[in-house]
């Protein structure tokens, strides 16, 4: 059958994991896809072992480890179907999960389809439904952590995590792709931002299931997620919130700009001494500082495609 969806995949020293994620791929119930890898730079032999064992899947080799988002443009600019999958290495599918996610996007004309994505270790625990966006700026998955039996599933999502998550294309035609300079965290929170100014909206198929892995890759480095959270939360707010939600909620985003700088003043501690953790936060501050003039321009591009007014935006928006 015609391949309506294209399915990206990055992928960095996570053979293992992949060839997991393809595996539950290959059970799918739905067969209108086609897979990309993008192997971003990874030593494991990952793209060997994939074109061996899936030799209908296209592998994309990039010649170093340039990031998450910098692997995923790579994939969506090397591809065409109306819709894009996109998916983390570490993620695991149900057969139907596919099924679900499409039947769920056409039979609401909606834009973005996220599924629930439980711990595969615990799958009786949420990893996340979906996302919410805050009127502090931060955005968060919706019951992150919580009892399976007790969650009840958001009637509206604002936005869909990048780990798992079925966008029509029109959408990065329309307010790009991923903004390489978040590097990791946010950065599919920005773009879920953008589409919603656009115009476009999410849905939750809550029907479609899919297993979360976990990040074990970043289990030992977690000063620099707390860095990269803090710092990637001060582009979500300049780039993305409109003029007057920024003023009407200044005190609720101030506050929360306090809270993203204690949290990783006391991530950085740990591993570096309170001293150097304080050092570590000024260089952060002042990497924002060094951004603004290109998050100005975005800005201004971002909101010259706003179909929204504030008062359908806030409607969104979670306390």
């Amino acid at each position: 059958m015609t391949p309506r969806i294209d399915i990206i995949i990055p992928t960095w020293n996570g053979r293992d994991v992949l060839m997991e994620c393809l595996a539950s791929l290959n059970d799918q119930t739905y067969r209108q896809f086609l897979v990309t890898v993008i192997d971003d730079g990874s030593s494991d032999e990952t793209a060997a072992s994939v074109r061996e064992a899936y030799p209908d899947v296209q592998v994309i080799q990039l010649d170093r480890n340039q990031g998450f988002c910098a692997a995923v443009n790579t994939g969506i600019a090397a591809t065409a179907n109306e819709l894009v999958f996109l998916l983390n290495n570490d993620m695991t599918l149900t057969p139907n999960c596919l099924a679900q996610l499409v039947g769920q996007l056409e039979a609401e004309q909606a834009d973005m389809a996220a599924p629930i994505v439980l711990f595969q270790d615990d799958p009786e625990v949420v990893y996340s439904a979906g996302d919410c966006q805050r009127t502090n700026g931060r955005s968060e998955c919706w019951g992150h952590k919580s009892p399976r039996k007790e969650f009840i599933p958001p009637e509206i999502v604002f936005g869909v995590s990048a780990g798992a998550a079925l966008y029509r294309r029109a959408i990065f035609d329309r307010v790009g792709m991923l903004d390489e300079k978040y590097g990791a965290y946010f950065e599919d929170a920005d773009l879920s931002f953008r589409a919603r100014l656009a115009g476009f909206n999410a849905v939750l198929a809550t029907d479609a299931i899919a297993y979360h892995a976990g990040s074990a890759s970043i289990r030992d480095r977690m000063w620099w997620r707390t860095q990269q959270c803090c710092r990637n939360h001060a582009l979500l707010v300049i780039k993305n919130m409109p003029a007057g939600l920024m003023i009407r909620h200044a005190p609720q985003i101030a506050w929360e700009r306090i809270n993203q700088m204690r949290r990783f003043v006391s991530g950085a501690r740990t591993e570096f001494g309170l001293m150097r953790a304080w050092i570590m936060l000024l260089r952060t501050e002042l990497e924002v500082g060094r951004l603004l003039p290109q998050l100005i321009r975005e800005r201004r591009t971002i909101q010259r495609l706003r179909q929204v007014s504030d008062a359908e935006l806030e409607a969104l928006l979670v306390r």
